[in-house]
Order: structure tokens, then C-alpha cells, then sequence
């Protein structure tokens, strides 16, 4: 087989055997980095523990929970308007006849909106902007009558013959799968405005106890009518000490208010970012799949590279 695949490159056109070795070696590059990718996704998604949105830390977290449409409305496929908390939708039109018809996109609409995902603990917001969506439910078909569909703030018209229609849901009440950043809104202070009140705090009640002769006599432990700098270290202490505890107790409230939220989104640091209908261990396989095929394409290119670089100079 190698010595008839070497005679068959032996006999080919220079520029056409440039061709096939340049692209093989590209495609061989290629096929290993995709190969790497979906490892490593695969990697991220076993590795990362399932959080609990009552107990999660901000951050980078996985979210396993049941989608529901923001305020119980669900969205409507512009396709087929089946109830669903997230679609994309693609309209394609054939041209062309015969061997050298094509499939060419007239209309794509993905949307946009938000949608919450609750895992018995809590809920939070998801913004499906720039996320992987991998669909509980995917159709494609097509039909030889007109068709008109709503995107965005005007109707468009399309079909006839020729049209093939994709559509790919999520669906409200199914389970869905998150990997994403985690942020909660309106939520308790971090640390460094935490310090930044409690110092603002202990200023005021030192200040509230200087002028309060009733006040700074509980610090005059000697009772000679004067603070001095041991006394005065000691109602410092003491002052920290109440403003942490009001202002912790307070931020506590402000956590358990009903003005909080849970907002899932793309991480900034490049993170994977992915939605997904399938559950974490079916995401794995499908990941580990995709991986392996990549990775034994590539290795077919290579010794496809292999042979046609030991047979003959590409220049």
C-alpha cells in the first residue's frame, strides 16, 4: 500500500504535489491542536467540582440544575415557535443544480436572552452570549412552501423550493449543565471594601467616643481623668473589634436580601464557557470522542506527510 501510495505522488503534478504536502502537514497541525483542545475541555469538566449555588464561591464554577425561562414566559422558536429558554435557527437556500449545488445561509438567529438554571439550593441568571450551547433538542428539514419568521424588530420573508431549515433548543424543565464564571450581583462586599468600611467605621465610633464624656470615661482605667497611650491602644482595639461585627453582620443581611443574584457568563480569561443539554459525564465521552477521532486524523495525515516528504522534494 505505501509503495502504491508512492508511486501515485511520484507521478503528480509539482504544483498539485506541493498542495497535497502543505496541506497535509496543515491539517496534520490542526487536527493535533483540535485533538488537544477537546482533551483538555474533557480534563476541565471531570476535574472541576459541582458547586451548590447556595454555597458556591465566585469564580470559576459547574452548575448543574433545571432551565426555566426568566419570569415562567418561555421563548418561541422563530422556526417552529416551540416553548424553549434558548434557540439558534438557520435558514439555507440551495443554488446552484446538479453536482455543483451548494447550501448557502440566508438567515442565522441565535438568541440572546437570558434564562435562570436552579439546582435545588438556589437559581441563577444565565447569559448565553458567546457560550457553547450544546441543544437538548435539534431538528433539520426541509419544505418546498414560504415561510416568514420574526427577527429581531421586523419580519422577513423567505422559502420556496430549495430551503433547508435547522433548528436547536433548550428546553425549559430539562436538566442543563453549566461551566462558566460565577459572580453574584448585589451580593455581600469583598474583602477589600470589607477593610475599607470597617476602618471607615472604627474612625467614627472613636470619634463618637471622644465626644462623649460618658464614653471615654469607661476607657480612663486608672481613673486619673486622662487616656493615656495604653488606654487609648485599648479603645482602639476595642473600636475595630464592634466595627467588624456590625459591618459583617450587616453585609450578612444584604447576602440573604431578596436583592441579590446569581449571574452566570463567559469568563474573561479565556476559560471554556459552555451550556450544555447533556450531563457532565455524557459532555465527557463526547469530548474524549471528538478528541481521539482528531488525534487519529492527524496521524494519518503524518504518515500520509511522511511518505509523500521521503518520496520526493515538495521544491
Amino acid at each position: 500500500m505505501i509503495e502504491s501510495l508512492r508511486h501515485w505522488l511520484s507521478g503528480l503534478d509539482g504544483g498539485f504535489f506541493l498542495l497535497l504536502w502543505a496541506g497535509a502537514a496543515g491539517l496534520t497541525l490542526l487536527f493535533v491542536f483540535l485533538g488537544f483542545r477537546y482533551a483538555n475541555r474533557a480534563r476541565i469538566i471531570a476535574h472541576t467540582p459541582t458547586a451548590r449555588l447556595r454555597s458556591a464561591a465566585q469564580g470559576f464554577n459547574e452548575i448543574e440544575g433545571t432551565g426555566r425561562p426568566l419570569n415562567d414566559a418561555p421563548l418561541r422558536s422563530p422556526l417552529t415557535f416551540t416553548p424553549c429558554v434558548w434557540y439558534d435557527v438557520t435558514v439555507e437556500r440551495r443554488e446552484g443544480s446538479g453536482r455543483n449545488s451548494r447550501w448557502v445561509t440566508t438567515e442565522r438567529n441565535r438568541s440572546d436572552t437570558l434564562f435562570m438554571v436552579d439546582d435545588g439550593t438556589g437559581e441563577a441568571f444565565v447569559d448565553p452570549d458567546h457560550a457553547r450551547v450544546i441543544e437538548h433538542r435539534r431538528r433539520r428539514w426541509r419544505e418546498r412552501r414560504s415561510r416568514t419568521w420574526y427577527s429581531g424588530s421586523s419580519g422577513t420573508g423567505f422559502g420556496g423550493d430549495d430551503h433547508r431549515y435547522t433548528e436547536r433548543l433548550l428546553l425549559p424543565g430539562f436538566p442543563v449543565y453549566v461551566l462558566g464564571w460565577l459572580e453574584t450581583r448585589g451580593h455581600r462586599n469583598t474583602g477589600e471594601s470589607i477593610a475599607a468600611a470597617v476602618e471607615h467605621r472604627r474612625r467614627e465610633l472613636l470619634a463618637e467616643w471622644q465626644q462623649d464624656d460618658e464614653k471615654r470615661q469607661r476607657f480612663d482605667l486608672d481613673g486619673d481623668g486622662d487616656i493615656s497611650e495604653r488606654e487609648w491602644q485599648w479603645a482602639m482595639r476595642l473600636a475595630r473589634s464592634q466595627a467588624e461585627n456590625e459591618i459583617r453582620e450587616a453585609d450578612t443581611v444584604r447576602h440573604q436580601g431578596s436583592h441579590t443574584a446569581n449571574l452566570i457568563r463567559r469568563p474573561d480569561n479565556g476559560d471554556p464557557y459552555i451550556i450544555s443539554g447533556l450531563d457532565q459525564g455524557a459532555l465527557i465521552r463526547r469530548k474524549n470522542r471528538r478528541a481521539a477521532l482528531f488525534m487519529a486524523a492527524a496521524v494519518v495525515l503524518f504518515v500520509f506527510w511522511f511518505v509523500a516528504q521521503t518520496t520526493r522534494s515538495p521544491f
